[in-house]
């Protein structure tokens, strides 16, 4: 079996700014692999057995291979850079067409297709579920638990209020809500191993797509206004022994 799984490296969400278009400044930025990124590495590592492979691939700019290099470290077989200048400001449509034109062209054979719920500088959790659309494939969100089952796989999701249990049949996209971040470390053996495995770099021409189908040309969506908010607590103390008057002050507050 073959896993592929969509990673994204984010910047520290504390240290980000935006541009006039509401995009995110990532210029010197300090850059991570989003945590939930990490549980979708994990759930493929645990579903891999003794001749499969883990394929990983994410779009970014060239920076964006030390995301893939921290994936191969946790134990991915083969990394894809999918990087264009062309696909800069790209919204949730265009990132998904530009998912969905790698996995139709280099990896539509996967057994799975698996992703982070979601990305720490975005939040939509919505990619996917539209790279699942495109494929037309079925499609699984918030999974907290993946296993083989019968030949095939079942995942338990998590909706908040409902858990439930599914079988999830070969070729479907699944997003993974949990993790153990407390898992080893990898060896040193495997950090030297890496630093010689190659990372494939693809650009829109080798995915076929047009210079309007991607980045900001071939998006849907545009940001109107971003602002950064920083939310602080400021504690007060007041007399408790009038319960009335302490009622009133807490009134006044609100």
């Amino acid at each position: 079996m073959r896993f592929l799984v969509a990673v994204k490296q984010v910047p520290d969400t504390t240290l980000i700014d935006v541009d006039e278009n509401g995009n995110m400044k990532r210029e010197g930025v300090p850059s991570i692999l989003d945590p939930y990124s990490e549980h979708a590495m994990e759930a493929a590592l645990g579903l891999r057995r003794e001749g499969d492979t883990v394929t990983v691939v994410t779009m970014g700019p060239p920076q964006a291979e030390s995301a893939l290099r921290r994936c191969l470290e946790l134990g991915a077989d083969e990394a894809y850079l999918l990087s264009d200048r062309a696909f800069a400001g790209a919204d949730v449509h265009a990132t998904a067409r530009t998912l969905s034109a790698f996995i139709e062209k280099f990896a539509c054979d996967c057994s799975l297709f698996l992703f982070g719920k979601q990305a720490a500088d975005g939040d939509t959790a919505q990619v996917p579920a539209e790279t699942a659309q495109m494929l037309g494939r079925q499609q699984f969100c918030y999974c907290t638990r993946i296993e083989h089952r019968d030949g095939g796989f079942a995942a338990v999701q998590d909706y908040g209020d409902e858990i439930r249990t599914c079988i999830v049949p070969e070729g479907s996209v699944v997003s993974v809500a949990e993790g153990n971040m407390n898992r080893g470390l990898p060896s040193i053996e495997r950090f030297m191993k890496v630093s010689a495995m190659e990372v494939k770099t693809l650009d829109r021409i080798a995915l076929g797509l047009g210079n309007f189908s991607v980045g900001m040309n071939g998006s849907r969506t545009r940001i109107v206004k971003s602002v950064n908010v920083r939310s602080e607590r400021v504690g007060k103390v007041t007399d408790g022994s009038d319960p009335a008057k302490a009622a009133e002050y807490i009134r006044g507050l609100l």
